[in-house]
């Protein structure tokens, strides 16, 4: 500082005005001031987690490819992933956090496990085989990542057949997206796995994530109300009664008047079904995959006589491998139409219309896209287990079965489905012989066909409790004979009904059923009562797979599998044995509605599309939020399938990746070489027998089938007449119907009424137009909810509380925290605390508030955020920091602005000097500069480089 004093006094004080800046800069830096601390937010590191590499085309083992997790498995099933990066200080949990493609057309979502947490710095890796997300590489695809909220903190998306194999995409050090082989799950994409540590399959974080599949399960609860056909036993019928759904469950059964104490309907949908109430339809023998091709037309190779006699002949005909395995083979092969899922959720749909809630036979590939909606697939996995085996070819005489032998001793085999005896020759009834000697007749067997068998095998199948599986029409078509059910009932066997398949067989067992009938009453002298008859697609294949305890009857405790059927005859057995197509009201499968008439549906909470039949129409909710593909519309699937079933050579060619290396004439040579008249000459089968023209006509013209007299089931089931609302005419049951909306006067609420038929809530106001066909309060406040539905009936100015602490959502300034008993002013939030009063250690009483996880007080100087436990933490004592800091800040202003006056006075008087010492003769100078000095003249003289470099010449 006397420095810069003496300089000032001097005659020549050039830089002495920033001396004094440098003492008063020095003497501000000694004040107490207080630090902020800035988080880094360069754009290299978002400070979130983000998507750092995916990996859309592994590599299988075969072709060098790499086992990425570790599992022992390669290729895209198991190795497909996608890493999540967290490039920030902290570490992060991310549970419950999701993951996801395209929504409704790709892979379901998934949501991340709990307490999974990404270090500070760290790297999370995702494989297909734990999250069930597969990456599009045909079409292209946009992977996202959001947090619990639902807020999406990044994406990615690549274009169609874009990645390579074992290739990356990946983000470069400053954040931008590129290629990289190999791949690096685990760690930075700029380094490489060293195969010394064993690679990245037992060196990396790999996290969990299960798929959202909420709309595959019902929750909830509704009541059918109906005549109820329990099949517990043949009087086991309930004139009219209730069954009681809840969370995909029968919950209760009752008659009317006599309602459980212990049920409480409280908010609970009440569906009149003016219908009979059955058992789902239970189909114990089909091949479902081959499903939309229809009947199959032969000509017989008379090489093998009139009829055949046994399964090997007819798949020697020539047009079998076109007409039936060559159309279903162009339909689902990758290098053809591609079209598996879609076809295998169409003959699904085929099934559930019948009122089939769960079939056998079914593809080997159990892929969710199928597998886990619609009708259930005996196979595949089903109610915590999967202990069904089953056998299509033949039975060799050194088959030895010991997965069939240690499951029957084991108690772990629910049911053997094997193809055996399918003929009517002595090959065909030696079969059982071998599976005698090779100690297979098992308890669990159920035998399908069986139609070379005789007295002796019946018998000792009906002495181990063994099954039959019968399909008649399958059997007339081709061989002119059926199984000998007759003998086999005698023998003890249990029989259940089922179609085969639809190029020899009818749509499902519904359909069978005719046919059965039409035996037992034209061939068989009523061996079987009709409720024989409905036990054979009911409880009986029930028992017989082991599926007792959940399906099959209707009972408290079962699965709610279930159909309704139009009530006309009054036999209730009968009517179920006559019902067509326009008579199924509804089929419901664990509890989920998926077909039906639409205004049950609607009653029902389901969103559904039409299907229009011959005078009549249905609707299916076929979209499944939860499982790959779910999207799909029945409009669509069916489009497509009816444009792939017509064959057309110009479409085959643009759509068949088997004819890229193709011309148009080589390709038009090859099909009709391999599948000559394939073209142009089939269509997609109906899923509704009723209107189905072809397959009438087809079972009408055949030899087989009409050997044992000629059959016409149109006119004897399906010549029924419909109203204009397609419900047919000729019923027994009250049969006046005087609004003619398809509801008898005697469940009609409305009987003059051609647009009302319920009042669920008897108010007077048919559902159709009550705006709370529920609840008789209706509106009660005029608020436009529904005073059931209303968490405020009797205040329009609210209707929902979302957190359930009292405080409507429309007041609540915190509606997603539940502020009970924590809210004294009224205002929805968790009060704070303001007594300042306690002693140094802190108070945290507000900390044990209930809270939900993330969640974070914006306004505690605690810095409080919820746990995994449901917990505030927070940090101690930032308050009174914070306190302590403001009365420093404050005291610290006045000197502050002393300081600064003094810089500026003492600014002003240097640059006054300096200005009058520039005006004074050079000769004058002061003690500190000799202007005579050599060395300071040479300085001068130094040419110093230029501001900015020369141009260039």
């Amino acid at each position: 500082m006397l420095v810069c004093l003496r300089q000032g006094m001097g005659r020549t004080s050039n830089g002495h005005s920033i001396c004094w800046i440098l003492v008063i800069g020095f003497l501000i830096s000694t004040l107490p001031l207080s630090t902020t601390v800035i988080q880094s937010s360069s754009a290299e590191l978002p400070n979130h987690i983000i998507i750092n590499e995916i990996l859309v085309s592994p590599n299988n083992e075969e072709y060098g490819g790499t086992d990425w997790n570790g599992d022992g498995k390669f290729g895209t099933y198991n190795d497909m992933f996608v890493e999540l990066h967290n490039p920030t200080d902290s570490d992060v949990n991310i549970s419950n956090w999701v993951l996801d493609d395209l929504k409704n057309e790709g892979s379901p979502s998934c949501s991340i496990g709990w307490d999974t947490v990404i270090p500070a710095g760290g790297y999370m890796v995702f494989y297909r085989v734990n999250t069930g997300l597969e990456f599009d590489y045909w079409s292209g695809d946009t992977i996202h990542i959001s947090d619990s909220s639902g807020n999406v903190l990044d994406s990615f998306s690549f274009e169609a057949q874009d990645s390579d194999w074992d290739t990356s995409y990946a983000r470069d050090s400053e954040g931008n997206w590129t290629k990289i082989s190999p791949p690096t799950p685990g760690i930075a994409n700029d380094e490489v796995w060293p195969e010394a540590e064993g690679g990245p399959g037992i060196n990396h974080a790999i996290g969990t994530c299960y798929a959202n599949t909420g709309d595959l399960y019902h929750d909830g609860s509704y009541v059918l109300k109906g005549r109820i056909v329990t099949m517990e036993a043949e009087n086991s019928v309930i004139p009219y009664g209730s069954v009681m759904v809840t969370d995909g469950m029968i919950e209760a059964v009752w008659e009317e008047g006599s309602m459980p104490t212990e049920v409480d309907l409280q908010g609970v949908p009440i569906v009149e079904t003016a219908g009979t109430i059955y058992p789902g339809i239970i189909d114990a023998h089909n091949h479902i995959h081959y499903n939309m091709v229809p009947l199959w037309d032969y000509s017989l190779d008379h090489r093998n006589g009139d009829f055949y006699e046994n399964r090997y002949q007819w798949r020697n005909n020539p047009t079998y491998s076109i007409d039936v395995t060559g159309a279903k083979s162009l339909i689902q092969g990758w290098d053809f139409w591609d079209l598996e899922h879609e076809s295998m959720k169409y003959v699904e749909v085929r099934a559930v219309v019948g009122g089939t809630t769960a079939v056998q036979g079914n593809p080997t590939g159990d892929d969710d896209e199928f597998a886990s909606i619609l009708a259930r697939n005996i196979e595949y996995y089903n109610f915590g287990r999967d202990y069904m085996h089953t056998k299509v070819t033949e039975l060799e005489s050194d088959y030895v079965g010991n997965h069939i032998k240690t499951g029957n001793q084991s108690g772990e085999l629910d049911a053997w489905f094997l193809h055996l005896a399918e003929g009517t020759d002595e090959s065909s009834r030696a079969e059982f012989d071998i599976l005698v000697e090779n100690e297979l007749l098992v308890g669990e067997l159920m035998l399908i066909h069986g139609t070379g068998l005789g007295q002796a095998e019946f018998s000792a199948m009906g002495d181990v409790g063994a099954d039959l599986v019968w399909s008649p029409t399958s059997n007339l078509l081709l061989y002119g004979d059926t199984t000998d059910v007759v003998t086999a009932k005698a023998e003890g066997v249990t029989i259940s009904l089922a179609p085969d398949w639809s190029p020899s067989g009818t749509k499902s067992p519904l359909h069978e059923l005719k046919m059965a009938d039409w035996l037992d009453t034209n061939r068989f002298g009523d061996v079987f009562s009709d409720y024989e008859l409905v036990q054979m697609v009911t409880s009986n294949p029930a028992d017989g797979m082991n599926w007792d305890e959940h399906v099959g009857r209707i009972k408290a405790g079962l699965s709610a599998d279930l159909m309704v059927v139009d009530s006309f005859r009054n036999d209730p057995y009968r009517n179920l044995i006559e019902a067509i197509d326009p008579d199924m009201k509804l089929t419901i499968v664990g509890g989920l509605p998926i077909f039906g008439d639409s205004f049950l549906l609607t009653q029902l909470g389901v969103d559904s599309e039409i299907i229009q039949g011959d005078g009549f129409s249905k609707s299916v909710d076929i979209t499944f939020e939860g499982v790959s593909k779910g999207g799909q519309t029945w409009a669509s699937i069916s489009e497509d399938l009816e444009k792939a079933m017509k064959f057309d050579l110009d479409e085959m060619y643009e759509s068949f990746n088997y004819a890229n290396t193709m011309t148009e004439e080589e390709f038009e040579d090859w099909f009709n070489g391999k599948y000559p008249g394939l073209s142009g000459g089939t269509h997609l089968d109906s899923v509704f027998t009723y209107g189905d023209d072809y397959y009438f006509n087809t079972l009408n013209n055949s030899i087989p089938f009409n050997s044992i007299s000629q059959i016409d089931l149109w006119s004897d089931y399906y010549d029924v007449e419909l109203n204009e609302n397609g419900y047919r005419l000729n019923t027994e049951i009250n049969d006046v119907d005087s609004d003619e909306d398809g509801y008898s006067d005697w469940t009609d609420a409305f009987p003059n009424d051609p647009t009302e038929w319920f009042d669920s809530d008897k108010d007077g106001v048919g559902n159709n137009n009550d705006p709370c066909p529920n609840d008789a309060q209706d509106d009660s406040d005029n608020d436009g909810v529904c005073a059931d539905l209303d968490d405020f009936p009797y205040d329009a100015d609210e209707t929902t509380d979302t957190d359930g602490d009292g405080v409507g959502d429309n007041s609540d300034q915190c509606p997603s925290e539940d502020a009970t008993n924590a809210d004294d002013d009224g205002d929805g939030c968790i009060d704070e605390s303001t007594d300042d009063s306690t002693d140094d250690s802190t108070d945290n009483s507000q900390n044990t508030v209930a809270c939900s996880f993330g969640q974070v007080k914006k306004e505690d100087c605690n810095n409080c955020v919820c746990s995994n436990s449901g917990e505030w933490v927070c940090e101690d004592n930032i308050c009174d920091q914070a306190s302590v800091l403001e009365s420093e800040s404050n005291d610290q202003t006045g000197t502050i602005i002393i300081l600064i006056i003094a810089l500026i006075f003492i600014s002003i008087t240097s640059v006054v000097l300096f200005l009058t010492n520039k005006n004074r003769n050079s000769e004058e100078h002061n003690i500190w500069f000799d202007g005579n000095n050599e060395e300071d003249d040479n300085k001068k003289k130094v040419k110093m480089p230029p501001l900015k470099p020369p141009k260039s010449e």
